[in-house]
């Protein structure tokens, strides 16, 4: 890697871990999604530090292409943050119905208490 991309590199990941503190600051990303965002950023930064740890990691897993072994991590990062969005939305779906029940409940019920009140005004 030369050392002008490496440069470029340290700080495009420098600034997303900026951003990534300005957007918590600001509370539009969550403790675990800047989490999740930061220990990549992190990851990245020390890859861009010292590439030599890419060439080493694929040699010890075999792989003669040292970027393969790099889109690999990113496929095994990216298949746990698809997961973990998919358990948030299955919990998100279940609260959604769950409260659409509840106000089903509310509304039938505010109902017969109007028509409770309804019905003592008509007796006197």
């Amino acid at each position: 890697m030369s050392i002008v991309l490496q440069i470029i590199a340290i700080l495009i990941c420098c600034a997303m871990i900026y951003g990534l503190f300005f957007e918590m600051k600001k509370k539009r990303l969550s403790e675990n999604q800047s989490l999740i965002w930061l220990i990549g950023t992190v990851g990245l930064l020390i890859l861009s530090i010292f590439p030599n740890i890419l060439h080493w990691v694929a040699q010890l897993l075999g792989i003669s292409w040292a970027p393969a072994s790099l889109i690999f991590f990113f496929l095994i990062v990216i298949f746990f943050i698809i997961f973990h969005h998919t358990i948030a939305i299955s919990t998100l779906e279940n609260q959604v119905t769950e409260l659409a029940m509840q106000v089903t409940l509310l509304k039938d019920a505010n109902k017969e208490l109007e028509k409770k009140l309804e019905d003592r005004h008509k007796e006197k």
